[in-house]
């Protein structure tokens, strides 16, 4: 089933693109051709997790310096990449008009590939809201901290109550004690389900892994240095529940379907 993926967090440094460019690495790896998107559209960070320099990012699209198709980068066999600039400015907060175009031109590509990975930048802030609620799936990626799963929350709560988004999947990561971090988390999904018409499944539980900071060093994802490592078969079991997930349908348009309502207009 063709499906378009939402990641995101409320708060930075929880591993969330790493998770995203392992995860596009790993369904690439098993014949999926996968599209990752770097949702963070002023301060990309994809194109060096994966080790690539793109030639061209989404603010050439947007300028109309280069098509869509142009922009994406192959960066392994099944996988390419859709890169965000880095310090470019204006492009922080894309515009009506811009959200729009690079939805419909993203919307276009649903014969070319099996998966679309959108790797939002943190934050609640209306850029990320309206593409999280168009994807087909969403994850939300936290940490047991107070902070980050209070955000984890406000994310939920925006996309259940204006766009009728029912399902999350719940990524934790930097886990410093497995114990002690299942209470919160457990803690935190009853709270969230009993405040919010939501269901949450907590889909993976990653301890701290100092690999990954080696990955980033290197530039090159932890699934292509260790492939074995108990981090990559987590992630490798992941992949496999969310690859089975149903598109799920809320409010206004998603991804691949009608093309007759704009799920993107200004609030």
């Amino acid at each position: 089933m063709k499906k378009v993926i939402s990641y995101s967090s409320g708060k930075g440094g929880v591993g969330k693109t790493s998770l995203v460019a392992n995860s596009g690495v790993l369904w690439a790896e098993e014949g999926k051709k996968v599209l990752i998107v770097d949702g963070d559209w002023s301060l990309g960070k994809m194109a060096l997790t994966l080790g690539v320099k793109p030639q061209w990012a989404i603010h050439d699209v947007l300028e109309g310096k280069a098509t869509l198709k142009e922009a994406v980068q192959g960066v392994t066999r099944n996988l390419s990449l859709l890169a965000s600039p880095s310090g470019v400015m204006g492009f922080e907060e894309l515009s009506e008009h811009q959200r729009n175009q690079l939805f419909y031109e993203l919307d276009a590509l649903q014969d070319d590939y099996d998966l679309i990975l959108i790797d939002h930048s943190s934050g609640v802030h209306w850029g990320v809201i309206q593409f999280a609620a168009a994807a087909h799936n969403h994850v939300i990626v936290t940490t047991a901290e107070p902070t980050s799963y209070m955000d984890a929350y406000a994310i939920m709560k925006i996309l259940s109550q204006r766009f009728k988004i029912r399902q999350f999947e719940l990524i934790v990561t930097m886990s410093q004690s497995l114990v002690e971090t299942q209470k919160i988390i457990e803690r935190f999904i009853d709270i969230t389900q009993s405040h919010l018409e939501v269901t949450v499944r907590e889909v993976g539980h990653f301890p701290f892994e100092p690999k990954l900071a080696e990955s980033l060093r290197q530039q090159k994802p932890i699934a292509s240095l260790y492939p074995d490592s108990l981090f990559i078969r987590q992630l490798a079991r992941v992949c496999k529940t969310l690859e089975k997930l149903p598109n799920e349908r809320g409010n206004g348009l998603k991804f691949y379907y009608s093309q007759n309502i704009n799920p993107l207009a200004a609030r």
